[in-house]
């Protein structure tokens, strides 16, 4: 079985490669994420929001020590999006090798924004 920690590295290297295949299948089906702009449930709805918003070069993201707990793992991270410094933490429950639920917070309102166009769905209604 993979470790929570493994699966959660291997979140952060997606999003530093702009890959949303990679990053999309840690997740279970019926994964919840959260994040400043609401919340997507299900992956297909996240792969949606994965593939709208993970383009070359656009985040780079640098976590922090990660805090773990069991099935649990907490971290800060330092992201820079578009060229912009944004500070976030994150929050993932890991069970059997996939992200079953994963919230985004974002340590300050102006920061939050960088979701009003990548952290949704653009096929929800």
């Amino acid at each position: 079985m993979t470790s929570p920690v493994e699966v959660v590295t291997a979140y952060f290297d997606g999003v530093t490669a702009a890959d949303p295949e990679a990053v999309a299948d840690l997740f279970a089906p019926d994964a919840v994420l959260q994040n400043a702009a609401g919340t997507l449930t299900g992956a297909h709805a996240i792969r949606r929001m994965y593939e709208n918003g993970l383009t070359p070069g656009a985040m780079k993201p640098t976590p922090k020590r990660f805090v773990v707990d069991d099935e649990h793992v907490a971290v800060e991270i330092d992201l820079i999006a578009n060229g912009n410094a944004v500070a976030l933490a994150d929050f993932f429950t890991i069970r059997n090798g996939k992200i079953e639920r994963l919230a985004i917070y974002s340590l300050t309102p102006t920061d939050g924004r960088l979701f009003d166009k990548v952290g949704v769905d653009p096929d929800a209604k």
